[in-house]
């Protein structure tokens, strides 16, 4: 399981519960997992004796609620714990750990730290290599041009121990020493090691570095100017950075603030340099599905940067909408997703549908984005900033969205959940917030006939869906392709509210929710919608966290902050120690499904913070 997420927009590790490095994504967040989900795996020798990290007993958590994460672990056999503060350079692509071994025995005692690599350049184990570096110390793994080099390092003068190898090198540890091969290529291994010793009741220190770039010369030099004072400084500069970007954002009441904290560290690892946020960096069910989260939603990415528009943090969600601009297909609407770099990503949906040519889309994707932005702008009026974004994505999105309607209402497309085709609620209220949002925008750049056209359409949306999508008083989910109405209570019928297409307090909204709270509820959360089966466990469906939150943000702005607070308690319950979030969880014993962490859950519980506390003031 992951159980901490480190990075800086160029490198993203992910930490298991173990404290082993298991993944490593460079030079994209989300793209090229170095390691393809092997772990880093650590050893300590002493005593005659090799034990492995998973004899060790380690605690994770985030030091301070900051992007660094202490491992705290207990060596019983050898008498001896290791403090490790693992952190990413808050602007290089270089992996930090400072190593502390103390002992708790009478005597001196005597050991050998061991880190072994199963890297995976590219993602894939083919036409590796994996060579000593003699000049710089260091073993470097590459391919193309992909190079990662690691180092262990003492204050001392320890000769470094090492290894390459085609074979599992755990069985070359066993004796204490590595067996020095110099290099291998193909599907390689490495080691690498260094002997500490320790006094009675005191501690002594190592340190790990790995180094990512993308030419031999740029990894070895790198790699050769670090020393252990720097690494030192390094932590305190780092620690100080990221204490001083939280304050920006950090709020909430004691016990809730260090999820939230938690939370902005997610989504802030999560997202590239240019501006891509991944679903997830969870590497574990590609070898399940033969795919994953690794992917830029755009659904998902607009709520992350809501929520870091919130939390102060204008200038990333900025970032965020420039790498939208660019995406954006000629007719003005966004695909399923993206990958990275720019480039389309796998996809499920279709271009022919009941043998009928549509677009492979959910319009939610496209709207959304725009309500970000028109969010972002009310709240910052930025206009200089946001140019190029209007000209480029806001204002094509715009037309495309008035013009893909059909008797008042959007065009049919596939629905958030992915699943379904048809007009569905929550892309009728996406559209509305967009379109409203996006006027605003369009009125201050001048386009005054675009953003009455927008509103004009808006307006007829939301009285088109009083008149055909509510039966019994109740929001419908959908009508399907045949223009039945799918009555199926589903979480999601939330958004009319969320988007400000009715009031809170609209009878239809108010009888809505209650619908979604009496239906849907499980185990103290909310699942999707009735009988959902998608990685289902147990008799009754999984509750998801961003369900659950979305109820809370309802109860928040109707003034039930009680119930608002129980249900930010259940989502901050399902957290790991360390603070992570995932996907969804067991109905009955709560433990996660799927993936974690999730972006998509952290913005959620940010958003549904921020509502809570606001209408609790």
């Amino acid at each position: 399981m992951r159980f901490a997420t480190l990075g800086n927009g160029r490198l993203l590790v992910n930490l298991d519960e173990m404290g082993r490095i298991v993944d490593l994504y460079y030079p994209y967040v989300g793209m090229e997992n170095q390691t393809s989900g092997n772990p880093v795996r650590v050893a300590l020798w002493g005593n005659e004796r090799l034990i492995l990290d998973e004899q060790w007993k380690t605690n994770v958590e985030y030091m301070d609620d900051v992007n660094i994460v202490e491992v705290n672990s207990k060596v019983d056999p050898l008498g001896l714990s290791i403090n490790s503060y693992c952190f990413v350079d808050p602007s290089e692509p270089i992996y930090f750990s400072v190593i502390k071994v103390l002992s708790s025995g009478n005597n001196k005692a005597k050991f050998k730290l061991f880190y072994y690599h199963d890297f995976n350049i590219y993602s894939n184990p083919f036409g590796d290599t994996a060579f000593y570096d003699p000049y710089t110390f260091s073993l470097v793994h590459y391919k193309s041009k992909r190079y990662i080099a690691v180092k262990l390092l003492t204050t001392g003068t320890e000769e470094l121990d090492f290894s390459t190898s085609k074979d599992n090198l755990i069985d070359d540890m066993k004796d204490g020493k590595l067996s020095k091969n110099p290099i291998t290529h193909g599907n390689v291994q490495s080691a690498i090691g260094i002997e500490g010793e320790v006094d009675p009741g005191s501690f002594t220190k190592l340190y790990y570095v790995i180094v990512a770039d993308r030419t031999l010369e740029g990894v070895r030099n790198a790699i050769s100017k670090i020393t252990p004072a720097q690494i030192e400084s390094k932590f305190v500069s780092t620690y100080m950075f990221w204490k001083s970007w939280l304050n920006k954002g950090s709020k909430g009441e004691e016990d809730l603030l260090k999820l939230y904290n938690v939370s902005l560290i997610v989504i802030k690892n999560h997202m590239d340099i240019n501006g891509s946020f991944i679903a997830s960096s969870d590497y574990s069910f590609v070898n399940l599905y033969g795919d994953s989260y690794q992917y830029c939603w755009p659904r998902d990415c607009a709520y992350a940067a809501y929520a870091l528009d919130i939390s102060g943090y204008g200038e990333l969600a900025v970032r965020h909408f420039n790498f939208i601009k660019d995406l954006a297909n000629d007719e003005g609407f966004l695909y399923h997703k993206y990958n990275p770099n720019k480039t389309l990503a796998s996809s499920w949906h279709p271009w022919l549908y009941n043998g009928k040519r549509i677009y492979p889309i959910q319009e939610d994707e496209t709207a959304l984005e725009v309500w970000a932005i028109g969010n972002h702008y009310e709240r910052y009026k930025d206009l200089d900033e946001l140019v190029e974004i209007y000209k480029k994505f806001v204002k094509p999105a715009l037309h495309f969205m008035i013009r893909f309607t059909e008797d008042g209402l959007p065009k049919p497309s596939f629905d958030l959940w992915e699943e379904r085709f048809g007009i569905h609620i929550y892309t009728v209220a996406t559209v509305y917030g967009g379109l409203i949002k996006g006027s605003i925008l369009a009125r201050d750049m001048g386009d005054e006939s675009l953003s009455d056209d927008a509103k004009d359409v808006a307006r007829v949306m939301a009285e088109q869906t009083k008149k055909r999508m509510v039966k019994n008083n109740v929001f419908v989910r959908r009508i399907d392709e045949y223009g039945n109405l799918d009555t199926t209570i589903d979480a999601s019928m939330y958004a009319p509210y969320f988007f400000g297409m009715y009031g809170q307090r609209d009878p239809v909204v108010v009888n809505t929710m209650k619908a979604i709270q009496q239906a849907l509820s499980v185990n103290g959360g909310i699942i999707r919608y009735e009988n959902d089966y998608y990685q289902r466990r147990d008799a009754q469906p999984n509750p998801w966290i961003i369900t659950t939150l979305w109820l809370s943000e309802y109860y928040s702005d109707i003034g039930d902050l009680d119930n608002a607070k129980k249900l930010i308690d259940w989502a901050k319950g399902r957290a790991t120690p360390s603070g992570l979030l995932p996907e969804q969880v067991h109905p009955v014993t709560l433990e996660s499904t799927s993936v974690i962490p999730l972006v998509w859950s952290h913005a959620e519980y940010i958003i549904s913070l921020n509502k809570y506390l606001s209408n609790k003031r």
